[in-house]
């Protein structure tokens, strides 16, 4: 096996090892939804879970700049598709915050 070929391979694996982590995250973070766990519990799996996202993000050559865009633009389309205000407010916010990090 060449050297690109252990890569390749090697990339896979490391690529096949954050998705079981993602899917591992949103396992837990339901099973502490369902048992009502501390706002700190929650925010550490949800740190995970952004966690593993990026490094997968960045395993397939997509920057966290890249991904702040794209979300970016996916909130200002929920914010005139969204009809109630509730939900306005907080695409909102969390489009104000993305703005802020570019």
């Amino acid at each position: 096996m060449s050297g690109k070929d252990f890569d390749v391979a090697k990339n896979i694996k490391m690529t096949e090892n954050l998705q079981c982590q993602m899917l591992a995250a949103v396992s837990q973070f339901f099973t502490a939804m369902q048992e009502n766990a501390t706002k700190a519990e929650k925010a550490e799996i949800l740190a995970d879970l952004e966690i593993v996202m990026y490094l997968l993000a960045a395993r397939m050559g997509i920057s966290k700049e890249t991904l702040d865009q794209k979300a970016a633009t996916k909130l200002k389309l929920g914010l005139l598709q969204e009809e109630r205000p509730e939900w306005k407010t907080s695409l909102l916010e969390l489009h104000r915050e993305l703005g802020q990090k570019a």
